[in-house]
């Protein structure tokens, strides 16, 4: 069982190492609980054993603890139950492994309700936002040539987390809607890529180009090629990396333009229990604003709004119920509001277009391109073979070091293919040499069946022999005749089959000389005396066949009724026969049909297993009696009177 659990905590840690919220925690660890309750029988207090014992405390523990993101800080105690401090733990430890009053208990947490409750001076519940103010702000960061506020400007204007704007997220536009596109590379969906339509406070196509701009900054390449590096195999590192590294840089252009501590009238209005916003406001807002302008519909609908815009449900999927949990989750983002309409904004400045000279030739090239790449017009083409030649002069301007590193790798992948070859060479010279022994082992079965056939055929004329000799003396030597023609016989043949091999005479061991055959003897035509006189072994096995049917011969005439018949068994044919139960146990295999057959028609068969004769039928009977009467009516008194009866 510790096994499977393993297994549930590796996944359970998969899931939600990368989480960085309450609320994104609690369905991972309700749905753990109760996958505990319902297939382990674990106490909670063995569970704590347990779970340690595969690791879960040390996963959890090895991570970087933040508190109000993935840890809580909590008194720690001494032996005594008294504080000694207190200590950051991850929610997944402190969530996972309660009982449902204790969940419940630690379940009672208000953070979210206070955001969405809290009051403000004038009486009104969450926290207003001027969008005006808010679109004129953003404006401003998205014309920033400066990489950390056009970044900043990108997160307020589509909502999209810090690593997704750097890194993954791209953007392409929706057919007839300007403020609208897809959207693809979104964090914390591991294993998925769901592509969805989301708003934009601003035009599409502005975002677009603006996100080309930022993603053409030299020391945002270089921070994307070190978290690569560092985590080859792990995106969903990288990207935590990539917010480690850059998180402190926004979180100041976000203060500085949006509001933070030494703000005295700050744009944006801090969230109950903060002192200054950061990039989780800006995606908070957006989703508020981006809401009111364009989903006019119920409160639940503009709550599935927000969850898909978010990316908390994936839109387009037929979702359970159960799956609609999620939505808590946007609850802690919906403490923003406006009495505002939300407009859109106009164009805004683009970047300046310039006229380029080609010949008519590369006209025909760029109008073919243009159609291959489905792009809007010709200088969009030219972008893209701009981008393009960009990213080929990236790779053949790599540092040394790294042309080194990539030499020294194909070095390795050619040593890994030429060890491989080798390998296989030696795998195909193993696999002919065991075919070669196949082929050797079955000439030598082929070869001893031969011999074997001799043998016996040998063996039938040496008991011929012995048969009809008149004299015991002419036998016997006729006999060591055969056995030394026969020995001589095998020798010649193994040395034949022996490569460069002979075979020692020493070696060859003399041959006994046969006794003659033993007079066999009747004894079933010996008298009952004489049979329980003897202790020979054909003696004994007639001993008990005659108790057998001394059994059979009583249940048949003698018997009156169930209470006193004779099931025949083991133990019955012991006390009767006075013989070995072991040898009695062999007997009784030989004639089990006859036996089965004479239990089973008086209903003293072995019910539960017919195939065994032995059964408890003889149970309660007074066996003693019903043997002593069997003995002297049926065995003329010799087998109990000869004293081999067990007792």
């Amino acid at each position: 069982m510790s096994k499977v659990v393993q297994d549930r905590v590796e996944q359970l840690f998969q899931a939600t190492k990368d989480l960085q919220s309450l609320e994104e925690f609690k369905p991972y660890c309700k749905q753990f609980n109760q996958w505990i309750k319902d297939n382990t029988s674990y106490s909670i207090k063995s569970l704590g054993t347990v779970l340690s014992r595969v690791g879960f405390y040390e996963k959890f523990n090895s991570l970087l603890l933040e508190q109000g993101k993935n840890a809580e800080l909590v008194p720690k105690h001494d032996a005594q139950r008294k504080v000694t401090g207190n200590q950051l733990k991850h929610y997944i430890v402190l969530l996972c492994g309660l009982n449902d009053q204790e969940w419940k208990q630690r379940n009672e947490t208000t953070r979210v309700s206070d955001h969405l409750t809290n009051v403000d001076e004038d009486g009104n519940t969450g926290i207003e936002i001027d969008p005006d103010t808010y679109l004129e702000v953003t404006e401003k960061l998205l014309a920033s040539d400066d990489p950390h506020e056009l970044a900043v400007g990108l997160i307020a204007a589509t909502g999209r987390r810090t690593h997704e704007i750097l890194a993954r997220g791209q953007f392409t536009p929706v057919d007839g809607e300007s403020y609208q596109a897809w959207f693809e590379g979104q964090g914390k969906k591991r294993g998925q890529k769901p592509v969805f339509k989301i708003s934009t406070l601003f035009g599409a196509s502005y975002i677009i180009e603006r996100l080309a701009h930022l993603r053409k900054d030299a020391n945002l390449k270089e921070l994307l090629k070190e978290v690569s590096e560092e985590f080859p195999r792990d995106v969903a590192a990288q990207n935590k990396a990539i917010e480690d590294k850059r998180g402190n840089s926004l979180r100041r252009v976000v203060q500085k333009y949006f509001g933070g501590k030494d703000s005295n009238e700050p744009v944006l209005n801090f969230r109950y229990g903060q002192d200054q916003n950061d990039c989780k406001a800006l995606r908070a807002s957006c989703a508020s604003l981006v809401t009111e302008r364009d989903c006019k519909g119920s409160l639940g609908a503009k709550m599935y709004f927000a969850a898909c815009f978010l990316g908390h449900i994936t839109p387009g999927e037929k979702l359970s119920d159960s799956e609609l949990e999620h939505v808590v989750t946007t609850l802690g983002y919906s403490d923003y509001y406006t009495t505002k309409p939300v407009g859109f904004p106009g164009d805004l400045p683009r970047e300046k277009l310039a006229n380029v000279r080609v010949k008519s030739s590369d006209l025909e090239a760029i109008r073919y391109l243009q159609g291959q790449l489905e792009a809007p017009n010709h200088q969009s083409v030219v972008s893209a073979l701009i981008e393009s030649y960009n990213k080929g002069l990236d790779t053949a301007t790599l540092p040394e070091s790294a042309q080194q590193k990539l030499a020294q790798s194909e070095a390795q992948v050619k040593q890994l293919q030429e060890t491989n070859n080798q390998l296989e060479a030696q795998v195909k010279q193993l696999q002919e040499a065991n075919n070669q022994l196949e082929a050797q082992v079955k000439q030598l079965q082929e070869t001893n069946n031969q011999l074997e056939a001799a043998k016996n055929q040998l063996q039938q004329e040496k008991d011929a022999i012995e048969t009809s000799a008149p004299q015991p003396q002419t036998v016997t030597l006729n006999v060591i005749e055969l056995d030394s023609w026969l020995e001589k016989k095998v020798i010649e043949m193994v040395s034949k089959l022996t490569i460069g091999g002979t075979i020692a005479p020493a070696t060859i061991a003399t041959p006994a000389k046969v006794a003659p055959p033993k007079e066999e003897i009747d004894w079933e035509a010996k008298t009952d005396a004489q049979v329980w006189g003897s202790k020979t072994p054909g003696a004994a096995v007639e001993k008990i066949r005659r108790s057998y049917l001394a059994i059979c011969l009583y249940n048949d005439t003698v018997a009156t009724g169930d209470g006193d018949r004779l099931a025949i068994t083991n133990q019955a044919l012991r006390d009767l026969s006075g013989c070995n139960g072991l040898l009695i146990r062999d007997w009784i295999e030989q004639h089990k049909d006859e036996i089965i057959s004479h239990n089973a028609k008086y209903g003293m068969e072995n019910k539960k297993d017919p195939s065994n004769p032995a059964s408890y039928a003889n149970k309660g009977k007074d066996t003693d009696k019903i043997l002593l009467l069997i003995n002297d009516e049926f065995l003329s008194g010799e087998g109990f009177k000869a004293g081999t009866k067990a007792k």
